[in-house]
């Protein structure tokens, strides 16, 4: 058995070699142990309540790249939870970085690009009251990631990050995101996207009247002007009909 002080409280607590996260006796402060240092565990509360969460998933789903009707797709599940990460803050030719990196591995889309605010992260304690969120135990250790971390290392510490993990139904097909529990950011590797056929086939029947249209008003008419000016308004109308319609 191996000897430390929390450093959160003092007191001294017993842990065996090689456990790396353990939970102080006293205080209930969680503690990450590593072989140079013990640290802190740390949370982000959630501010996006979960009523809130369906009109920011429609929000995201009416989006211009997404296809049309996915705003109303049927939201089959919300799944509050908490996932851990590691927050490097490294100094390389005087410049501070910092890099998160998942202390877990998933395959749940957007918990690299996930932004750690600093002022809003919680010492992880048994007072914090985590409601009916999961906590998402870590499996990945930190040398996974710190060989391949630039600079010299100026703090390091893991943290809880609040994330919905929303299922839905499109077209009989299920679909996932992922949204930050902070800032209301969506996150996913695959979503229905809107049609791009009738875009291209608008596109394509006013580029040939245009063209029709120019090459007779150069050469032969006047009259071939108005193709172009008909041209002009399929697109504009046709664009505003797809748009409306797909």
């Amino acid at each position: 058995m191996v000897t430390m002080n929390c450093p959160k409280c003092g007191a001294p607590f017993e842990y065996e070699p090689g456990v790396r996260f353990k939970k102080c006796d006293y205080c209930g402060t969680m503690i990450y142990i590593d072989k140079s240092q013990v640290m802190f565990y740390y949370i982000i509360p959630f501010t996006i309540s979960r009523d809130n969460v369906p009109q920011v998933f429609r929000r995201w789903a009416s989006g211009p790249k997404m296809a049309k009707g996915l705003e109303n797709s049927k939201i089959k599940s919300i799944k509050a939870m908490y996932f851990p990460v590691y927050r490097f803050v490294r100094v390389s030719d005087g410049k501070e970085m910092v890099f998160i990196k998942p202390a877990k591995s998933t395959l749940l889309p957007g918990l690299t690009n996930l932004k750690v605010p600093p002022g809003d992260m919680k010492i992880f304690d048994s007072t914090f009251a985590t409601g009916d969120a999961e906590i998402i135990q870590p499996d990945l250790t930190m040398d996974t990631y710190l060989p391949s971390l630039p600079g010299e290392g100026k703090e390091q510490e893991i943290v809880f990050f609040p994330i919905y993990e929303v299922r839905y139904e499109f077209q009989g097909k299920e679909y996932s995101v992922v949204i930050d529990g902070s800032s209301g950011e969506v996150f996913t590797s695959y979503y229905p996207p809107r049609s791009s056929v009738p875009y291209l086939a608008l596109a394509m029947i006013t580029f040939i009247l245009a063209a029709v249209g120019s090459a007779i008003g150069t050469m032969l008419s006047g009259w071939g002007w108005f193709l172009v000016l008909a041209g002009m308004a399929i697109g504009i109308g046709g664009g505003y009909y797809i748009a409306k319609k797909y």
